[in-house]
């Protein structure tokens, strides 16, 4: 029998994913489960990064006023492409894709990121 993969990387979207809404255009609604599910991870020895498509500033500013900012770690928060991002954040950690997921809830992203 084959053991699964063990996820060591979890890779968060951020609007309408981590948090409800999307920040450039407004107001976004924080979603409490995702931040303690953050929290646990962080507490199992799962790391957890961002790649999104956002500015930085302003991203980075939301995430500290959650009080999750210290929680992810080589954070991607830009307009480009996920694809060639995700592929560069998983090489940089020295990590394998089947060890990491990434959760967004744009399906061109998922099928980029693939």
């Amino acid at each position: 029998m084959v053991e699964p993969a063990k996820i060591k990387l979890v890779i968060w979207d951020l609007d309408d994913t981590f948090w409800t809404g999307t920040l450039s255009e407004g107001a976004i609604t924080s979603i409490e489960k995702n931040i303690q599910l953050v929290k646990e991870l962080t507490d199992r020895g799962i790391v957890n990064t961002i790649c999104s498509k956002n500015d930085f500033e302003p991203t980075e500013k939301k995430l500290q006023e959650l009080g999750v900012s210290d929680y992810f770690v080589f954070k991607s928060i830009d307009w480009t492409p996920k694809g060639n991002r995700i592929s560069t954040l998983i090489k940089d950690m020295g990590l394998r894709p089947v060890n990491c997921l990434f959760l967004d809830d744009n399906v061109v992203n998922l099928n980029e990121a693939q």
